[in-house]
């Protein structure tokens, strides 16, 4: 009788043990995202090295910011601009910015002639880039007066403001970044990152709730995840040809406007190849957000959580 019991605890046990416990990785890796080139780099997280992920594409950053907030996502791609956003505007104190992602790759795109009446500008929100562009345009057009001629039209996020503009007759410019930037159709007036107006900028960071950071399971999960998305950074760098092919192929892309796109990535405001934060595009892109908010942005940055992309374990 004791034999039989015993078999049956421990029976119950094993069983136990073959569910994933509270304190586990979850199966399935949540991320947000814009669906810009992180997209690419996300599928062959996916693809290349087996990493479970559930990815779903943004249609602004409102969303994003709700992903996050919310705990829709664990991990949500966005501007730092809209992490400093969340952190100092809104006062979120769970936002954690763990790895920078690029820095941006922004260019104006479509036309802008005040005397012509092309004044429509596409942006997102009032938040992230838009904050950038708004620098950029009030360098270009110092006069008070023609600065106050701009439109800005909330159509969404980078691959809507392509669609709006790729169609025309509601936006006349806005931001793009590649691989929409480098589109049939699409004229490029001028980066922004590198400008007089815009020195240093740093784009899409990857954000996470530090009470989701708590976890042990979820710290590790975290740390696979940077892992296997270095290594496709790697990959990425270190086999031009290869990653070209997949471009054309993910995109449609003809190959030429395919090798444009690759060439771009590597560019100074591209992909972010350190593992760690970039002081200067940090504290340029928080210049901008004081500047166009009126508030202060602490020294001490609480809402990143540095080292972690720094995956050497």
């Amino acid at each position: 009788m004791l034999d039989k019991t015993l078999i049956a605890v421990a029976f119950a046990l094993s069983a136990l043990s073959a569910h994933p416990s509270a304190a586990d990785p979850p199966p399935v890796l949540r991320v947000a995202a814009f669906k810009d080139v992180s997209a690419f780099i996300l599928a062959s997280v996916q693809q290349d090295y087996g990493f479970k992920l559930h990815v779903s594409y943004v249609q602004n950053a409102d969303e994003a910011h709700d992903d996050l907030r919310q705990h829709k996502a664990d991990i949500v791609f966005m501007s730092y601009d809209d992490t400093v956003s969340m952190a100092v505007q809104d006062g979120y104190r769970d936002i954690a910015a763990f790895m920078p992602v690029h820095g941006g790759m922004l260019d104006l795109c479509g036309a802008l002639d005040l005397a012509a009446g092309q004044n429509r500008v596409g942006i997102d929100t009032d938040t992230g880039y838009a904050r950038a562009l708004r620098r950029y345009l009030r360098n270009r057009y110092p006069d008070p007066a023609d600065y106050r001629q701009l439109q800005w039209l909330k159509v969404g996020a980078t691959n809507l403001r392509y669609e709006r503009l790729r169609d025309g007759g509601l936006i006349d410019a806005t931001l793009l970044n590649p691989p929409f930037s480098y589109q049939a159709g699409i004229k490029r007036i001028a980066a922004l990152a590198g400008s007089e107006a815009v020195p240093a900028y740093q784009g899409v960071v990857a954000n996470l709730n530090r009470s989701w950071w708590a976890s042990p399971a979820h710290q590790q999960a975290a740390r696979a995840f940077v892992r296997a998305y270095r290594q496709a950074l790697a990959a990425m760098q270190n086999r031009p040809g290869a990653t070209i092919a997949k471009l054309a192929k993910f995109y449609g892309l003809p190959p030429p406007v395919a090798a444009a796109v690759y060439a771009r990535l590597w560019d100074s405001d591209g992909l972010n190849t350190a593992a760690g934060f970039d002081e200067r595009a940090l504290a340029e892109t928080e210049r901008i957000f004081a500047e166009d908010t009126g508030l202060a942005v602490p020294k001490a940055r609480a809402w990143v959580l540095d080292g972690l992309a720094d995956e050497r374990r």
